[in-house]
């Protein structure tokens, strides 16, 4: 890869700059898209980084942004089998730099879980860049990943009913529970688990 190429020079390694993705919320079974953030001290020719997701978090997507997209960027996203992580690389098609500023330069979509309750991301082991392909150590973070307080009350998510289907006494499905004093409620749940319960209704 061109940015592994960069990177490789360990010849005048800096401290410049900082990779980071803000804290953000997240319901569970659902999609937000957040950007990674670069605030580069020096001119950056690329960056690299590894991604640590928690459980129940996984990567949908993952793009440029228009402000990388103005120096050519390219990035690429690589998951290990063997490890919970991700290598996260941005580098250009031309020879170009970012000047120092504060910017989003990608965007992740990240997908929740049913059962997700929140839970620590990383970005760790940051690298960049010059001109002249010295490296560059950068600051990484740790995100908190949290999910709505309302959304851990009641019933947890993945204990939810699919289904409730009614039966008299004698076995025989009813449409309505109403259509007898006393019914069996069958409920179907989401892990595949059904319970009965004999329900009494008032006439």
């Amino acid at each position: 890869m061109i940015l592994l190429a960069l990177l490789v020079s360990a010849s005048g390694l800096a401290q410049s700059g900082h990779i980071y993705i803000e804290n953000f919320e997240i319901m569970p079974d659902s999609t937000v898209t957040v950007p990674v953030i670069l605030a580069n001290t020096d001119s950056t020719r690329g960056i690299q980084f590894n991604l640590t997701l928690p459980e129940g978090l996984s990567i949908a997507d993952y793009t440029t942004t228009p402000y990388s997209n103005s120096f050519n960027m390219s990035v690429s996203c690589r998951s290990y089998d063997f490890k919970d992580y991700f290598l996260v690389m941005m580098y250009p098609m031309r020879p170009v730099c970012i000047p120092p500023s504060t910017e989003e330069v990608i965007l992740f979509s990240f997908t929740a879980a049913p059962n997700f309750k929140g839970g620590d991301l990383l970005v760790w082991k940051c690298r960049g860049s010059t001109i002249d392909n010295h490296m560059i150590r950068m600051d990484g973070d740790t995100t908190a990943v949290s999910v709505p307080a309302s959304s851990l009350i009641g019933v947890p998510v993945d204990q939810k009913p699919l289904e409730d289907q009614y039966f008299n006494l004698n076995g025989v499905p009813m449409a309505s529970p109403d259509s007898s004093s006393i019914a069996i409620r069958l409920t179907t749940w989401s892990d595949g688990r059904q319970t009965a319960m004999k329900m009494h209704t008032a006439h």
